[in-house]
């Protein structure tokens, strides 16, 4: 079966066989989803080519028919949203509940779907854009930002009138005309409009808070009356372009009147009081039988296989090098057939592992280029992956004498000092601090497009640090007082209880981190780099301020560093399996972890053979553990070398990514 029509299909059965009874992802890690069930389709034609229709989300008439009549015999009882409101309040919705919606407002809605809805009595929902209804008859359209179809492409005033006058039909908002990309940074990437500061070229910024909220509000406002005049009701519902959606919008959305509010995020959950519903994408039309092919591997989970980029590599002072760097990358990561990219989001010019600079517009620190946009979308785009955004989570290298005031504090020989051994961390306990990393990922989230973030291994305290005046007094809120820390070094649980503060305290501001994100980019997930020293031996959480069971608790995965050369092991082989052999006693399976591997040897500056690598990685795979990454990827040096890579690392090796 094709890869993208059986993921699909694996989403619809998720969906349907198991009316949702299970945990689901929700980009906020896993949540518990509700019964509803949605689906998503669009265009529907009689003449749709199997599969390799040109039009990848147009389903034939004949398999929407099938679809229908699998959900009538199956027991499925599609319903509507004022059922869906009613259950909000207490109200019960049927055993096996189904929202039928459609998109885009094509005429086929009337001419083949609206009978079928009438013939089996199935209520839905249509989301329509204003623009391409006001287009003149037999002027054409523009379709997204370069396609034209025919304004009798789609639905005219009296068809909708006609279908909202049935009691079957709900019209829902898709926008008047943030259907379509607008320009999200200065390389001119078109980006989807309802979620995108759009970058003004003549003026060389990108639009204001102010400006675009403006924008958004407008555009809403205007859908909204046209829609009350051609359907008799302003619509309640706001279908987002291209699943496209954040905080931000929505509560702009909100303040106009609406309640409901439709994604294509994985799985529906119609979170309490949020009105939001997820839906499962309907493409490459297919067909009931492709549905019981799916069944068979329903339980099919595709493991992570990431490559972890340094966007050093790419950057360079001559535009043409750099658009040639990414050129290689890209073809690269493509060749890889691999899932996921950690994407360096600072810059680290002059390797201390500190931030010197960042790759995204921001109020904090200087912008060596506003590059990781650019990158972040083309990997997505060309490559296919799914991006992480690398971030620092405290190691900003700012000016000394604010680092001083505000930087971690350690005890040393001279009393109580900044700390400055390996990473130069900014307390996360300081109030100016906190600001100053919030604004980073404000930004970060604002001005690019990407999928998750991987925080740094710079979240760690030793068991001298932190000892900031605001870190004390964080301690002493929560009941720990101690005079010094001899006191502490003495006394097992008291280290125990101060460590267990520390731990939470660096969970507690990764959560906030990701709220600033989550704000703007809602459906990102989460990860997070821990040493292996954490796992091997337990002491080494007082030495870290870092717990393995304690992570996957709160990220959607660890990334355990999985690096021999770097922790100095006589035998590697032998270290990688002590390592997996303390995950599994510890966890009992490696679902949320990912082993980090190293592809340099940073004590000499050589780096690991890709048959070395491969092998590592065939070791994990042979204990069952799927999950790998390694670091770093020098694609300008052609290491790891792909032709040896490939077969021991991408996906198309794993049994469940084959045709």
């Amino acid at each position: 079966m094709e890869i993208r029509l059986m993921r699909a299909v694996l989403t619809l059965l998720l969906l349907l066989l198991s009316c949702i009874g299970s945990a689901g992802a929700f980009g906020h890690g896993i949540e518990k989803a509700r019964s509803l069930v949605a689906l998503c389709y669009h265009d529907i034609r009689d003449d749709v080519i199997g599969r390799s229709d040109q039009d990848t989300m147009a389903v034939s008439t004949r398999h929407l028919a099938e679809h229908f009549e699998w959900l009538r015999v199956n027991g499925y009882t599609p319903v509507t949203l004022d059922q869906v409101l009613e259950s909000q309040s207490g109200g019960l919705l049927p055993e096996k509940p189904v929202l039928l919606t459609f998109d885009d407002g094509y005429a086929s809605f009337y001419h083949e779907i609206f009978p079928l809805l009438r013939r089996f009595n199935y209520p839905a929902v249509m989301a329509l854009v204003g623009r391409w209804l006001e287009a003149e008859p037999g002027s054409q359209v523009i379709y997204g930002n370069s396609a034209l179809k025919d304004r009798e492409y789609f639905l005219d005033a009296s068809q909708i009138k006609e279908m909202a006058g049935s009691g079957l039909v709900e019209f829902a908002s898709h926008t008047y005309d943030l259907h379509h990309g607008v320009i999200g940074n200065p390389q001119q990437n078109l980006q989807p409009a309802a979620v995108t500061r759009m970058y003004l070229n003549g003026e060389k910024r990108y639009e204001t808070d102010q400006e675009y909220r403006r924008r958004i509000r407008s555009d809403l406002k205007r859908n909204d009356t046209l829609l009350e005049k051609l359907a008799d009701r302003k619509p309640r519902t706001l279908v987002w372009p291209y699943g496209q959606w954040s905080i931000e919008a929505e509560e702009i959305a909100r303040e106009l009147g609406y309640e409901f509010f439709l994604t294509l995020d994985d799985f529906p959950h119609l979170a309490d009081n949020t009105g939001r519903i997820g839906r499962s994408l309907i493409e490459r039309n297919p067909a009931v039988e492709d549905i019981k092919y799916g069944l068979e591997h329903l339980n099919d989970v595709e493991p992570v296989r990431a490559a972890h980029i340094d966007l050093d590599y790419v950057y360079d002072e001559n535009k043409e090098q750099q658009r040639k760097n990414l050129d290689r990358l890209l073809d690269r990561i493509k060749a890889m057939r691999i899932n996921t990219v950690f994407l360096q989001a600072f810059s680290d010019f002059d390797g201390d592992g500190n931030a010197n600079a960042l790759y995204f517009p921001n109020p904090a620190l200087p912008v060596r280029d506003d590059l990781f946009s650019r990158v972040s979308w083309q990997l997505e785009k060309r490559a296919g992956v799914t991006v992480y955004a690398w971030m620092p989570v405290a190691a900003f290298d700012v000016k000394s004498e604010y680092f001083a005031k505000h930087g971690v504090r350690r005890s040393g020989a001279q009393g109580i000092v900044p700390a400055t051994v390996d990473y130069r961390r900014l307390s996360i306990f300081d109030s100016e601090s906190v600001k100053l990393i919030s604004s980073i990922y404000d930004s970060l989230g604002k001005y690019a497009h990407f999928d998750g973030v991987l925080y740094h291994d710079d979240a760690y305290f030793s068991d001298y640090e932190d000892l900031h005046p605001e870190a004390v007094k964080y301690y002493k809120s929560r009941g720990l007082d101690f005079s010094s820390l001899i006191e502490v070094h003495s006394d097992q649980s008291l280290m125990r209880r101060w460590t267990d503060l520390k731990i939470d305290a660096w969970h507690e501001f990764t959560d906030k981190m990701t709220k600033h994100l989550r704000y703007f980019r809602p459906t990102i997930r989460t990860a997070r780099n821990i040493y292996a020293a954490v796992v091997l031996n337990t002491d080494s959480e007082n030495w870290f301020a870092q717990s393995l069971d304690g992570a996957l608790e709160r990220y959607d995965y660890v990334a355990v560093m999985a690096m021999p050369y770097m922790e100095n092991a006589p035998d590697p082989d032998k270290w990688l399996a002590k390592l997996h052999t303390a995950v599994r006693a510890r966890l009992g399976n490696t679902d949320k972890v990912i082993f980090e591997l190293q592809a340099k040897d940073w004590r000499n500056q050589v780096n690991i053979p890709t048959e070395t690598l491969v092998k590592q990685f065939r070791y994990f795979f042979a204990q069952g553990s799927m999950n790998v990454a390694y670091y770093p990827d020098d694609f300008l040096a052609n290491h790891p070398e792909l032709e040896i890579l490939i077969p021991g690392f991408s996906l198309e090796t794993y049994p469940y990514r084959k045709q």
